[in-house]
């Protein structure tokens, strides 16, 4: 495996690829939640699961790095991490109007989130830019944000959730990122990448704690 992916002729516009970031997060977390309203059996428990994977942050950060990693230029990739989470983030919040949900809330709400999902995705998307595209101790710090910001929320949240259907979802968002780590390994210094993940997250664990604090006094019910 080559040290750096190659470069294509013509990388994806960023606008496409904020497009289809949006497109699946909004829609894939909408189908999430009420996956299981059809099901005769096992539905309550399903539908759960899928109000807890949408309520995590991580993994939306996961899709910006990865957008990121597809944009061919640090410009390119920042403009595409950001817009996709604002797209996304209004997105779910319209859908989740369509649907019946309390429209002046989610707007305020949406718009908090949005500034955040403009920042936080434009930095992750910059991140998985220098991971395609770096040096190796570059890719390994690259490597080591997005696994360690999967570890530190599920931590984080271990602490929280109760419910069967959470800590499941907090199982997952874990494995993913020792996947992550694992599947980076011959790109980066795996035994540095894991230390850095770990001081990640802590730092992640903490600095979310503070970020669900502030925007539940806007208005948000963790969804």
């Amino acid at each position: 495996m080559p040290d750096r992916l190659p470069r294509s002729a013509r990388p994806p516009s960023a606008l496409l690829l904020a497009l289809g970031a949006a497109l699946f997060l909004g829609v894939a977390g909408r189908i999430a939640v009420h996956a299981g309203a059809r099901l005769p059996h096992g539905g309550d428990e399903l539908a759960a699961l899928g109000r807890a994977a949408v309520a995590l942050g991580a993994p939306w950060l996961a899709v910006a790095w990865a957008v990121g990693t597809l944009a061919g230029s640090p410009g390119r990739a920042a403009l595409s991490g950001g817009a996709g989470l604002v797209l996304g983030t209004f997105c779910w919040y319209g859908l989740s109007t369509v649907t019946g949900g309390p429209a002046e809330d989610y707007a305020r709400v949406a718009a908090v989130w949005a500034v955040v999902a403009l920042a936080a995705g434009g930095a992750f998307g910059w991140a998985g830019e220098v991971y395609a595209r770096g040096a190796q101790q570059a890719r390994t710090a690259a490597l080591a944000l997005v696994a360690g910001t999967l570890a530190g929320e599920a931590l984080l949240l271990f602490g929280e959730w109760t419910g069967r259907a959470g800590r499941a979802a907090l199982a997952v968002e874990l494995a993913v990122a020792v996947a992550v780590l694992a599947l980076g390994a011959r790109r980066t210094a795996p035994v540095l990448a894991l230390l850095l993940a770990a001081l990640v997250a802590v730092g992640v664990a903490g600095a979310e704690d503070a970020v669900r604090d502030t925007l539940r006094l806007a208005g948000w019910r963790g969804l």
